[in-house]
């Protein structure tokens, strides 16, 4: 960072003194006196009048430059640090296991919380390798230091995304896969890590996301007795904000991305994409809402696109979702809350998913929302959010992530 001074050269005042009278010849000049003075009756020849110093300045007639302001520095991310450093990530994961022998299911989740996070990701900026490290019994994931070099490992989501290998193309964000410990001749083991470019939406705080799929090629010997994992995951890593420089007053909107991981029926995989997010929080009173929007993605059984017919919700539909929580530093870390609404729209119906307004509604309830602030002073938000809803006998639950920058 460069702080640039200005520098003036100092003018200096020439001072004129005063000459004396004329001498009368032949007798002794008598002093110099000011007018009123005691002694001689001679008044001296005036001087130049002095300048008066400029007002506010520092006198002698010498104005002082106005300082050149500081330039504001730019912000920071993980991308720019100096040395390698770890982040926590909060997010939501699930996994679902397949017997392909009995067609048995599975399926497990978990929404972390700040203060006891799904994992960390670590970045190294003199070789620029990601460690991730996401181990979550209760969601049934495990992706122990896979490591990733980019450019090395980074990949064009072209030919991923869409429900066959379960990856979102989402905008802005930086793709990384490599082979799991199971991949070999019969097993397909793939792990890809993908995250949100700093700057493009929020610079403290990133978004990610996470996909394994590990399954028997087709035709394979041992493809019939094989057992398959999906896993999927959505967090936020970045700089967390002290607790000295959160707001204890004010009020602040805060808006940035989402993207959510969703599960519905028994075994169909979507995401939730072109997400946006708005958080209103009033410090004074420790209170926060909250908006979700987002679409859904084309869906998949197994890694296999199937037909929009035989889902819930099918593709394209819209997503949304408000919220509401309260900010308590000392318990939490953060802020805390749940749902109040959650319905798809696909442009001639909309299914409720959630509704605590209606107290006579048949749906399930279970949610939550897990978020801290971060950067300086709060400048940025970011957090989880599980939404577990839907008929009777029906399974939906949705783990996802969202960002978000102070307007």
């Amino acid at each position: 960072m460069r702080h640039w001074i200005a520098v003036l050269p100092l003018l200096s005042l020439a001072a004129c003194g005063g000459a004396s009278g004329p001498e009368s010849v032949g007798s002794i000049a008598p002093p110099a006196g000011n007018s009123g003075g005691s002694g001689g009756g001679v008044t001296p020849a005036p001087g130049p009048t002095p300048t008066p110093p400029a007002t506010g300045g520092t006198g002698g007639g010498v104005t002082p430059a106005t300082p050149t302001p500081t330039p504001t520095p730019a912000p920071s991310n993980f991308l720019s640090i100096p040395t390698a450093k770890s982040f926590d990530a909060i997010g939501g994961f699930q996994s679902l296991q397949v017997d392909e022998a009995t067609n048995g299911v599975l399926y497990q989740a978990n929404a972390s919380t700040v203060r006891a996070p799904s994992g960390q990701v670590t970045y190294d900026p003199r070789d620029g390798n990601f460690t991730i490290n996401f181990v979550d019994p209760k969601a049934g994931v495990s992706a122990a230091n896979m490591r990733y070099q980019d450019p090395m490992h980074r990949t064009d989501p072209v030919g991923l995304a869409g429900p066959a290998y379960g990856i979102p193309a989402l905008e802005n964000f930086n793709y990384l896969q490599s082979a799991g410990s199971s991949s070999s001749a019969e097993v397909s083991d793939r792990v890809t890590f993908f995250y949100q470019r700093p700057g493009s939406s929020t610079y403290y705080v990133s978004l990610g996301g996470y996909v394994h799929n590990v399954f028997t090629k087709p035709g394979s010997p041992s493809e019939a007795t094989s057992t398959s994992t999906y896993e999927r995951g959505a967090f936020v890593f970045g700089d967390q904000t002290l607790r000295s420089q959160v707001p204890v007053s004010g009020t602040g909107t805060y808006t940035g991305g989402m993207i959510a991981s969703m599960i519905s029926g028994s075994d169909n995989f979507q995401w939730i994409g072109s997400g946006k997010s708005e958080l209103t929080f009033d410090f004074s009173r420790s209170t926060m809402t909250m908006l979700l929007t987002g679409r859904l993605d084309a869906a998949s059984t197994k890694g296999i696109p199937i037909n929009d017919n035989t889902l819930l919700f099918p593709s394209g539909s819209d997503f949304r979702a408000t919220g509401s929580g309260t900010i308590d530093l000392v318990r939490t870390g953060g802020f805390t809350g749940g749902f109040n609404s959650v319905t798809f729209s696909n442009g001639t119906a909309t299914t409720v998913v959630l509704d605590r307004v209606n107290p006579n509604n048949n749906f399930a309830g279970a949610n939550s929302i897990d978020g801290a602030f971060f950067g300086p002073n709060a400048v940025n938000a970011g957090g989880n959010f599980r939404i577990v809803g839907g008929e009777p006998n029906q399974r939906v639950d949705i783990l996802g992530a969202f960002t978000g920058a102070k307007q």
